[in-house]
This record gives C-alpha cells, structure tokens and sequence, in this order.
C-alpha cells in the first residue's frame, strides 16, 4: 500500500540483542520480547519501494509478507553493512534453471558511487541477465522522481562515510515527509534545505539515546529533542506533523519503555519493528 510506510526494522547495525552480547539491556530485551527486539533498520512504501536493503532481508520478508519480487526501486542511504548487503541482490538474475524467475520490467538501484561500486565488487553472475538498472545519486539535494510520482530528493547525512543519504520523499497527493536516519545532528546545509519545507512526518536518528555525546554520525536522545525545538521554531514542522524517532542502539541504555517516557511527552513517538505509519494528512 502507498498510503503507508512499514518500519521493517528499528535497530542500529548490531540489533537488539546485539550479537554476542551480555549486558543488561540486551537480557532485558530478550526477557521482554516485543518491542525491544529490534532488527536493522529498513523501509518499505508500498510493493514497490524499499529503503536500505541490509542483513535482515529474510525476516522481514518472512515477518511482513514482503514480495521482493515486485521492487522496482531500491534506495540505500550508504554502504555501511547494515543497510546494504550487496551479495544479496546478486539472486536478482533472470533464468528458467536459476536463480530466479524474475518479472517484466527492471529493478533500480539507486545509491552514491560508494554504494554502487560495493554492489560492482560483489557481482558474481552477468549483469546483463539482472534486469537491473544503477543509479548514482551524485549531488547533494538532488531529486528523482518515479513513474508513480512519487518525488524523491536526497541531501547529505552527517555520518560516518562519504555519501551517506537522508531522504525527502514527496507523495503525489503533497504528503511530505523525511527520513533521516543515520545521521548525527544536521549541518547548516542540512537546515538550510529543510527550511524549504513543512512536513507531514519526520523520522529522526535516535541511535545514541543516553550516551554523552556531543559531535557523531548518530544523535543522542537529547539532539533529537533540540533538533524538534529548533525546526518547531522554524516553521519546518507544524502541530499536526506526525514526528518519529528510529535506529536504536543497545549501547544506548534504554528499552522501548523508557524510550515512551522520555519521548512521548515531547509529542515525539519511538519507533518499533513492524510498526506502519499512515501517510496520510492530519
């Protein structure tokens, strides 16, 4: 469905529980399941459109009843293992005998030229039987838009790699919202292209959560909410706009219920696997 978008995971690169690991949060959260178990983070607008197609592929598919066979559009913010695992992609070959028998029509993928010269080094079949086509996002605040007239723009994430994207997408019936995960706290360019904006809905990084820390490619709990204030004062959100929060980190100290308690009396929602946003106006 186009008139929502599925949060197919909410978790930073390690997950929650994080691989490995023993400290309390993470026993916590396999203690309390639910919404404190998190897989890498990833959208899906529609059958169509997915966005960072990283090491959860399969449970997503197997949890939500995702059809990738029907993408058309492929949209991954940055090379970092937890958003894209190229490897994957290389059963996207048509053939009666295998690995797949694909449908009419190609799938794009869209990424920087880290993103698509980590798909290149991956290749292990023909490229010419994919039925793929690559798109390099060079510039930053640069747009595309789909043969569904969905409107994509995309400006440049403060993270931790070269060419690292956050997203603007832009709905035919002018629902706009942003998705801006991985991303430590927004650069004056950054504000001065959201300024142009009122939104609908914005996702904002939340990786940090409690730690103390003042300059990183994520933000911390603390960011988040002096971001919302300033773009509050700006007119680039309004009353109405439907604000989330996503991309935990167990480093960050806090389960989903503490993350309610210190959101939610901001009007800020925390995000959680599975969970569907309408795109639709208040």
């Amino acid at each position: 469905m186009m008139d929502e978008l599925l949060i197919c995971g909410s978790g930073a690169s390690e997950a929650v529980p994080a691989l490995f690991c023993t400290c309390d949060l993470c026993k916590e959260a396999w203690k309390r399941g639910g919404k404190d178990r998190r897989s890498r983070t990833a959208y899906q607008l529609g059958e169509e459109i997915r966005i960072d197609f990283g090491p959860d592929i399969m449970l997503h598919r197997e949890r939500y009843g995702l059809h990738y066979e029907n993408l058309k559009h492929l949209f991954i913010s940055h090379p970092h293992r937890d958003n894209f695992t190229p490897i994957q992609v290389n059963y996207h070959i048509h053939g009666e005998e295998g690995p797949a028998l694909l449908a009419e029509g190609d799938l794009t993928l869209h990424g920087t030229k880290p993103v698509l010269d980590q798909f290149k080094s991956n290749l292990t079949c023909d490229f010419s039987r994919m039925r793929m086509v690559l798109d390099e996002l060079e510039e930053d605040f640069g747009t595309r838009t789909l043969e569904n007239g969905i409107r994509f723009s995309f400006l440049w994430a403060n993270h931790y790699c070269e060419g690292a994207l956050n997203y603007i997408i832009e709905m035919p019936d002018s629902f706009t919202f942003f998705i801006g995960t991985d991303t430590g706290k927004f650069q004056e360019e950054t504000w001065k292209i959201l300024s142009n904006y009122q939104f609908d809905m914005m996702i904002l990084d939340g990786t940090a959560g409690l730690l103390d820390i003042e300059e990183g490619g994520h933000m911390t709990a603390k960011q988040v909410l002096s971001s919302v204030e300033r773009m509050r004062k700006e007119g680039i959100v309004k009353d109405s706009t439907r604000l989330i929060t996503n991309h935990f980190a167990h480093c960050a100290k806090m389960l989903h219920s503490d993350l309610e308690a210190f959101y939610l009396p901001h009007g800020i929602e925390p995000a959680y696997d599975g969970m569907k946003v309408a795109l639709k106006k208040n």
